[in-house]
């Protein structure tokens, strides 16, 4: 992948991201949450925040076959990456543009609005989470895709679907000591984006939304 700085707008273009199952889960504590959070913030207006390193590797589609009903994403044209390092980052990342998406569409003035209706950062809610979170594939729309997981096998992967994301599911997932930590990352950005509207309204929600994702 390229050596160069890269914005979460424009990472997320055409890229299918899995964290293999040889890395471990997400370990962040609410500390670093708590520093992630108050950069974001403090981020001024046409500065940039340096998040670190994001080691990516491109996969073969022959290495991949276990992926499934994915795999529709590759005739698409995305390429599917192993998350070799920054996992943590990123992982973070994703759950605040979730939490983000559903906060906005939990206000009162977007009652009843569908999410090609509701609009944050100059972008639809419909086309925010074709970007980040995922994909229906066309024309049954019985296939979702999510652009950022784990590898099936790891029990992380389940419960970031079904808990966090909320994908529709009546069985039961299995809790680990990093689903635990899944479970609070969302939590803590629930309390926080609450917190944030109620002191500064929507346009605080928007502008962290832009710095997020730019």
């Amino acid at each position: 992948m390229a050596n160069e700085l890269q914005s979460l707008d424009q990472l997320f273009q055409n890229k299918l991201f899995r964290i293999p199952d040889y890395q471990r889960g997400y370990a962040w504590q609410r500390s670093q949450l708590v520093d992630f959070w108050e950069d974001l913030l403090n981020l001024q207006e046409e500065h940039y925040h340096y998040t670190g390193m994001l080691s990516l590797k491109t996969l073969k589609r022959n290495a991949i076959e276990n992926w499934g009903t994915d795999l529709w994403m590759l005739d698409k044209g995305f390429k599917p990456c192993h998350i070799v390092d920054g996992q943590q980052r990123i992982t973070t990342f994703v759950i605040l543009l979730n939490e983000i998406i559903c906060f906005v569409r939990s206000i009162d003035e977007n009652t009843n609005k569908s999410d090609d209706e509701i609009v944050i950062g100059y972008s639809t809610l419909k086309e925010v989470i074709a970007k980040y979170i995922f994909q229906i594939r066309p024309p049954q729309n019985l296939i979702k895709t999510f652009l950022f997981g784990y590898e099936a096998d790891n029990p992380s992967s389940e419960y970031l679907k079904y808990k966090i994301f909320k994908e529709s599911f009546s069985g039961t997932v299995n809790e680990t000591y990093y689903t635990k930590n899944l479970k609070f990352v969302k939590e803590f950005f629930r309390e926080n984006l609450n917190a944030l509207y109620q002191s500064d309204g929507f346009d605080a929600i928007n502008f962290l939304f832009l710095k997020l994702t730019q």
